[in-house]
Formats: structure tokens, C-alpha cells, sequence
């Protein structure tokens, strides 16, 4: 992988901050949650960003700081749910990291979702699915797909660390080909 980073991406409450922190504790590397930089630059939650200043400006702050995160190395990197929707800043992140995805249920994402309400600006059970069928080929492009729903944290990082290599290099096209049901066996 390009830099030793790993970028951790997909759908809200797949798991990524959780994970992210596992595997950058695990590895020594440093650790960042985009969104939570993000509200530090702001100077408030991504809620409020939503609502008072719009989405487009949450993106612009998100191109930033994943753009700065991926240029630098041995970091492990939680991206926001809708990061990847960006051609370009998807490309970035390929071209500067591992990338795996977390694949959730829209059932998982519910529950999960229940535990931190008025946390998820673009969450309600009535866009779920359809965010999840927009955001598809947005998640299609990465080294690594890992299912998330029925594991802990620490078999999901077991899995992630056990297939990626953490020297040489992955390009932009190379992708780790498993299924995502075969990374996560309970052991």
C-alpha cells in the first residue's frame, strides 16, 4: 500500500471509527476520524454543519481533510459514510491507501443507528436503503471488503490485518478478492 496507510470506508454505523482505533492501536500508527476533525475546524458537530451551514460546505471541509490525511503515512484513516461519493477524492484514497470497505445491512445500520440518535444527519429508517443503493458503486473500488454485522471489533481487525499486505505496494486496481462472508468466520 502506498504511504502505510489504511483508509477505512463504508456506510454509516458499519463500524469504521471503532475498527480504525483497533487496527492504528494495534499497528502503533496514528489515528484519524475525519469527521471528527472536521468538527474541530468548524467548531461545532457534524449535525450542526449539516443544518446550518449545508452539505456542500461538510464536503468541501471532507475533501480537505481526507486529501491532507492520506498525504501523510502510518495512519489509519475513518472516512464519513458519503467521503467516497467523490470521484476524485475516491481516487486519492486508492491511489494513497488501502482501502476497505465495512459492509453492513441496512438492518445493522437501523439498530446501530437507534443506540446514537440525532448523531446521523442523513439518517432516518426511511433513507437507508435508498442512501445505501446511491452510495453502491461509490464502495464498489477498494483492496479489501470486510462484513461487519455479526462480528466484534476484534475479529473484524483480525480479519482486515490478516488479509492486507502491510509492505509493498497496492495500486488504484489491485483489490484482496474474498468473500466478505469467508473474512469474518466467527473463530
Amino acid at each position: 500500500m502506498h504511504s502505510g496507510n489504511i483508509c477505512i470506508g463504508g456506510f454509516m454505523c458499519s463500524g469504521k471509527t471503532s475498527v480504525g482505533r483497533e487496527l492504528s492501536r494495534r499497528l502503533g500508527w496514528e489515528f484519524l476520524d475525519t469527521d471528527t476533525v472536521i468538527e474541530q475546524r468548524a467548531g461545532m458537530p457534524v449535525p450542526r454543519i449539516f443544518a446550518e451551514l449545508g452539505e456542500p460546505v461538510f464536503r468541501r471541509f471532507e475533501f480537505e481533510v481526507v486529501s491532507e490525511a492520506v498525504g501523510g503515512s502510518n495512519r489509519v484513516v475513518s472516512l464519513g459514510g458519503g467521503a467516497l461519493v467523490n470521484t476524485e477524492l475516491r481516487n486519492r484514497v486508492l491511489a494513497n491507501a488501502c482501502l476497505v470497505i465495512l459492509d453492513v445491512r441496512a438492518e445493522t445500520v437501523l439498530c446501530r443507528a437507534e443506540r446514537q440518535k440525532g448523531a446521523r444527519p442523513l439518517l432516518d429508517s426511511g433513507t437507508v436503503h435508498s442512501l445505501m443503493a446511491k452510495r453502491t458503486s461509490a464502495y464498489a473500488a477498494c483492496h479489501l471488503r470486510v462484513a461487519t454485522d455479526e462480528f466484534p471489533v476484534n475479529a473484524v481487525a483480525d480479519r482486515i490485518l490478516a488479509n492486507i499486505p502491510l509492505t509493498g505496494t497496492l495500486t488504484g486496481t489491485d483489490t484482496i478478492r474474498a468473500a466478505a462472508e469467508t473474512l469474518c468466520v466467527p473463530a
